[in-house]
């Protein structure tokens, strides 16, 4: 396949996948897991569900697109499996890639026939943005390998900003981690009030839905000022590497914008279309930082040279 037509399929297939994301919020914001009860994969015994109720579509939906998604990951596999022989960790993200698609969809499939705890829902997501976020990543290589594009991502780091991009990548993780289970313990409005907590400092007790949220929003507030700084130190250090800087800067509008819809999300009392943005802004700044991570750590022959 040329590289017009896998450039096609890697940004097709890695939309494909965040629709995935996105429309696995929408399920869980519209309590529409159930929407096709406890069968797997038929809904409510049926190839195409008769179903009037917008919670058994959405959940079709959410497999349907889920299909789709899973097949074109699949096929993207097995085109770059051959090509990325030689790249930089171009066959462990392939890998990666048919391995995540693969388990959020068995965990989905799990909690609908099975049912899960709250801490295995919350996984759910986590695993969903590692698909996206190992999607996104090949997708940078296939545009990378390309002649047209040989210097899109040509930067590098030295080794303490790599272990600070990657304690940085863990810490987010374990942050968007909390997010979920905020969601999924009904934990978001735990806390009515931004930037108080039902007029308090502290929450009151501690151990409640009103503790989780405000240990989510201390994690947040953490990841901000870490964030920042590691921006102030690149721009002194990196003055010749604007790329770098640039998705630094991108990665913070990411988490800023989400920030703000999560404080909208408890000014509306859990409006549809800023749960929606929560998710999508998180997934955006991951899929950055991620970018960040992978072409910061490449070791330095791997570089394209000018």
């Amino acid at each position: 396949m040329n590289d017009k037509y896998l450039k096609l399929l890697s940004v097709t297939g890695t939309i494909s996948v965040l629709i995935v994301v996105l429309m696995g919020a929408l399920v869980t914001n519209t309590g529409s897991a159930y929407g096709c009860g406890n069968n797997w994969p038929l809904c409510n015994g049926q190839v195409i569900p008769n179903a009037e109720t917008h919670q058994t579509w959405i959940e079709f939906s959410h497999r349907a697109v889920s299909g789709i998604a899973s097949l074109l990951v699949v096929i993207q596999a097995v085109l770059l499996w051959f090509r990325f022989k030689k790249v930089w960790s171009g066959r462990f993200l392939v890998l990666a890639s048919v391995f995540f698609i693969f388990l959020q969809a068995f965990l989905g499939m799990a909690a609908v026939v099975w049912g899960q705890s709250s801490v295995v829902l919350a996984l759910h997501f986590g695993i969903s943005l590692l698909s996206f976020a190992s999607m996104l990543l090949l997708t940078c290589l296939v545009f990378e390998t390309s002649k047209a594009n040989r210097h899109l991502f040509a930067f590098s780091v030295h080794t303490p900003m790599k272990w600070n991009l990657i304690l940085l990548g863990i810490y987010s993780y374990l942050l968007i981690y909390s997010g979920a289970f905020v969601r999924h313990t009904e934990s978001s409005l735990g806390c009515t009030d931004f930037p108080l907590c039902n007029g308090r400092v502290l929450p009151d007790p501690l151990i409640s839905k009103a503790g989780v949220q405000y240990l989510h929003r201390l994690l947040a507030l953490g990841l901000i000022i870490w964030l920042i700084g590691t921006l102030i130190v690149i721009l002194r250090k990196y003055k010749n590497q604007v790329k770098l800087s640039n998705l630094l800067f991108f990665a913070i509008i990411c988490i800023a914008l989400q920030a703000a819809s999560g404080v909208f999300i408890i000014t509306t009392k859990m409006n549809l279309l800023f749960l929606l943005l929560h998710a999508l802004f998180v997934t955006g700044y991951f899929g950055i930082l991620t970018i960040l991570i992978l072409f910061g750590l490449r070791p330095d022959k791997y570089v394209p040279k000018h």
